[in-house]
């Protein structure tokens, strides 16, 4: 299911989930993204580095940071560190583990899927949203949903599409 980057931005914002970097280097990030990865970005990508998230909830953004003293903040290996998989990593967990965005050439709307440190990111382990916007909503809601013991599957109320992801399948049915 596509929902667009910004209404999933707008509704996360409203609930106080969502912090944003202060300045606008969306340029800046999408030219260099583009740069390291030696390929255009999906539309969805450049509209979430375009809206600038630092973080939501307990999520940290994974965006590249420029400093006119040092240059770029994050090195361009944390920028490739799933290219092996055609993925983009876009959020960490906290944990080591990476919510990777599909890159491959011929997906019209790349999901977002979870890669594992301890598996050394070798594979997409299970899918986290079948679009960008449906994923930032999901991971909003995610630390509410463990709080309060939400059943396996919830995250279809938000992405009837997520089932539907081709590269792995969705986190209650990963095994």
């Amino acid at each position: 299911m596509r929902l667009p980057v910004a209404q999933a931005v707008e509704l996360i914002e409203s609930k106080g989930l969502l912090k944003r970097e202060r300045q606008d280097q969306s340029g800046k990030v999408i030219a260099h993204v583009a740069e390291v990865l030696g390929r255009d970005l999906p539309t969805d990508l450049i509209d979430f580095y375009r809206e600038r998230i630092a973080r939501i909830g307990d999520f940290t953004s994974i965006v590249p940071d420029w400093n006119e003293y040092v240059g770029w903040r994050m090195p361009d290996s944390w920028i490739r560190r799933l290219l092996h998989l055609d993925a983009v990593p876009i959020f960490d967990d906290g944990c080591g583990n990476i919510f990777g965005l599909d890159l491959r050439p011929d997906v019209d709307v790349p999901a977002v899927y979870f890669f594992d440190h301890e598996r050394d990111f070798e594979a997409p382990e299970w899918a986290a949203g079948s679009s960008i916007g449906t994923f930032l909503l999901i991971l909003a809601e995610s630390d509410r949903a463990v709080d309060e013991g939400w059943p396996d599957g919830w995250e279809l109320e938000i992405d009837p599409d997520i089932e539907r992801c081709p590269r792995a399948p969705a986190i209650w049915n990963a095994g």
